[in-house]
């Protein structure tokens, strides 16, 4: 699915902003694509369209959202490294795309995401929160440890996929505790919250921006923790796992862009810069805050350093998960 990004003038004082940064020459009637990983209306969507718009208005080009879900993200980067590797087709990896896919991949990818793409930045972070229904036995982590102890069977769990940011989370924390989880995947996030709430599965991991409705409105849940280690911009009442004694705890989902390996420095920096403008502009950050993440931008230096790292500590913690 493709939703053309026209100029709108209610953003003519953040393009004004970016428009400054951009160094290379606009290109009127040039096409530019953020190919997503993900479905239309998802948090990376909605993000990834509101950029389109602001660097539309900087640029006067074409901002193109691509929406290319399927295969834990392969079948979207496929998708971007076909193109030419000129900065126009970019691509909204995420950190279980980047990181856990090619570990995870049966059979293997053809590709690495770590070494064939080049990033831009990041622009965000997805704290996750550890949940229940409102009458299970637990209200924090301390008490959740107790009960766990005295429980013959492990604590059943829904995060998504085996690899993913929130199952990796899970695991580790549940390390942390040393208490034992039975991990449920679940891709459907509504049907994930409603057997939490009902009690079918005791616990639940997941990005808050994903939950903060639910987990705010009906009463039918509670958070037992967030696993960060500061608290949400969005929801500070919610503890931390700091908070509790059992930091630190720094594993979050993240959104980045990034283009294809042999992509030109010149047009590189200029997506850097710009997009950096749109990052700072009070608009967008609100917009980041409001879909329940944290600001997180880092330039192409900082998040190639970024990358490697998470990378290497994704392998190691699913090595220690006995996952791969």
């Amino acid at each position: 699915m493709s939703f053309l990004l026209t100029r709108r003038t209610a953003l003519a004082a953040a393009a004004s902003s970016a428009a400054g940064a951009f160094a290379q020459s606009p290109q009127p009637g040039a096409t530019n694509t953020f190919v997503v990983p993900m479905s239309a209306g998802s948090v990376a969507d909605l993000l990834a369209r509101k950029m389109g718009m602001q660097l539309a208005d900087a640029t006067g080009e074409a901002w193109v959202i691509e929406n290319v879900p399927g295969a834990s993200g392969a079948l979207a980067a496929r998708q971007v490294l076909r193109k030419s590797a000129d900065g126009r087709t970019l691509l909204w990896g995420y950190s279980g795309l980047i990181c856990a896919t090619p570990l995870l991949a049966k059979p293997a990818l053809e590709f690495d995401p770590v070494t064939d793409f080049t990033p831009v930045c990041t622009m965000s972070a997805s704290p996750m929160v550890l949940f229940a229904g409102k009458d299970f036995p637990a209200n924090d982590l301390e008490e959740l440890r107790a009960f766990a102890r005295t429980q013959a069977e492990p604590l059943s769990y829904i995060a998504n996929d085996i690899g993913s940011a929130n199952h990796v989370a899970a695991e580790s924390l549940l390390q942390t505790l040393g208490i034992r989880g039975l991990h449920v995947p679940y891709r459907n996030t509504m049907q994930a919250y409603i057997d939490v709430a009902e009690g079918r599965v005791q616990l639940g991991i997941q990005a808050f921006g994903l939950m903060g409705s639910q987990l705010q409105g009906a009463n039918r849940a509670k958070v037992l923790a967030v696993l960060a280690n500061k608290p949400l911009a969005a929801e500070p009442r919610y503890r931390t796992v700091p908070a509790q004694g059992f930091g630190p705890f720094d594993i979050q989902g993240w959104f980045g862009v990034f283009a294809p390996r042999g992509t030109p420095e010149a047009r590189m920096a200029d997506l850097e810069r710009l997009m950096s403008a749109v990052l700072h502009d009070k608009a967008y950050s609100e917009a980041i805050v409001q879909s329940g993440q944290e600001v997180a931008f880092r330039g192409r230096a900082q998040t190639r350093r970024f990358v490697d790292e998470e990378a290497r500590r994704y392998r190691s913690l699913l090595q220690k998960l006995k996952l791969i």
